[in-house]
Formats: structure tokens, sequence, C-alpha cells
């Protein structure tokens, strides 16, 4: 199996929020489309689409086995609700970003819905990553636990101060995580043309340091912690936390028409 400097990069990380498998991992293949469940709530012609996108090893059904359809429809919302099948083969060939817009995202904007990414620990990546491509297509991002990159990276930033007064050693690259790491730098000051993200990480989840890189640049209104590791237990806490705020994405407030 060939692998690109990408994948190797994901494959290592993964192996540090997963319990390690014999041999070697292969992705499953990049089907076209990219594989979409729709899920409770709303209609498909609402005015949102919220899309979630799971974490390595999970599948699409998963989000409404632990509810988080549920939830965000309990919460107000009347966004239709859809969620994909990225997993890492899209990762591995860079195609995710790719098929997240031409099968899911332009439809739905065609349609006239605005959209919001929910992704968790590899998803997340794949919603920032998306997110920096094509930051006009998308009304807000919830990051849970998102994987932000390898060790050499995370180091660099820490070593530097932090996000705010990083600077890459060497260039980015096109595929290279520091190249989103100057995307999400863009945080630190308001700027209208980026859309608002919400973090969330367990206290004692093993992204947290990498995480915590992002969210010291992050109005600390966007910034959401639980008790718990890397696991659905803990995005469910998180989720909640996200829905009891003030911004809940399609949730119609006083005649509102959703966002």
């Amino acid at each position: 199996m060939r692998r690109t400097p990408f994948l190797l990069l994901l494959l290592a990380a993964v192996a540090a929020t997963a319990a390690t498998t014999a041999g070697c991992y292969r992705a499953k293949p990049a089907t076209v489309p990219l594989r979409t469940v729709a899920l409770e709530a709303g209609t498909p012609y609402a005015h949102c689409l919220v899309v979630f996108l799971p974490g390595r090893g999970d599948v699409p059904e998963d989000f409404a086995k632990h509810g988080f359809p549920a939830a965000l429809k309990k919460a107000g919302s009347q966004c239709a609700m859809v969620a994909a099948d990225s997993h890492l083969g899209y990762f591995a060939d860079h195609t995710i970003t790719a098929r997240l817009d031409e099968d899911v995202i332009a439809p739905a904007r065609a349609r006239g819905q605005n959209v919001w990414l929910v992704g968790i620990s590899l998803g997340g990546l794949g919603s920032l990553l998306y997110t920096r491509e094509h930051p006009d297509n998308v009304k807000g991002v919830i990051a849970l636990s998102p994987f932000l990159g390898d060790d050499d990276v995370i180091r660099e930033i820490t070593q530097a101060g932090g996000l705010a007064a990083w600077s890459p050693r060497q260039p980015p690259g096109e595929a290279g995580f520091r190249r989103l790491w100057l995307f999400l730098k863009g945080y630190e000051k308001p700027d209208p043309a980026l859309p608002p993200l919400w973090l969330g990480y367990g206290r004692g989840d093993r992204l947290r340091g990498a995480d915590g890189l992002l969210a010291k640049v992050l109005p600390a209104d966007h910034v959401l912690s639980a008790e718990g590791g890397h696991r659905w237990s803990t995005w469910m806490k998180l989720w909640d936390q996200f829905l009891a705020g003030e911004t809940v994405p399609g949730r119609r407030i006083a005649g509102v028409t959703p966002r």
C-alpha cells in the first residue's frame, strides 16, 4: 500500500486516540459520491443543513445512536441534518474537501441552505480543512476533539509560546498541518471573513494539548470542555453544552427565520 506523507501523519495520530491493532491499517476506498445518511429533524428544504462528520473508526449512523440529531431538534433547531461517511480514505487521497463540496455542501447551497459543520476527531479535522478552503460556504463550525496535527508541529507551536506568537519554521506546504494552523491563526482576531468556530474537548483527552493551543485564540464562550477522554460520552456532554448556549443552528426565535 502506497502511503502519502499526509496519510502517515494521520496514521501516527490516530494510534494515539485508539487502541493499536495488529498489522497495517488500510483505509476504506474513497468512493464517489460520498455516502451520506439523512438524520431526523427538519425537512430536505429547511433553511439550513447540519453536516455531521464522524471520527476515525466511526460511521455516520453513530450520531443518531448517540443522540446528536435528537438533541439538536430538542434545542429548537429546524435544520435538515445529514451525516457523511468521511472516513480516512478521503484524507489519504486528499479528496475529503472536494467530496464534501461536490456531494453535500454545494447541492445544499444551491437549495438555499446555510451549512453548519459538526466534526468529531478526524471529522473535526475534515470540517476545518473544508472551512479553510471554502470559508464562504460555511455558516459555522463545531469541532469536538479535532485532530490538529503531528507532534512536531504541536511542539513547534508550543515552543513558540502559543499560536498567537507562532510562525512556521518551514514552508507550510499544500497538504501539511502547518498550513492548517496558519488558517487557524486567523481566529486570533475577529475576522468577518471567517465563519464562527466552536471548539470542544475533554479534559482527559489525549488531544487536549493541541486543542488547547487553538482554544487560546478563540473567544472564551466558543470553547467547551468536560470531564472525560476521547470518547462518545465526552462528546455528548460537549454537544449538550453547545446547544445550551445562545447559538443553535436553525433555531427559530420570536419568528426570526432560522440561520
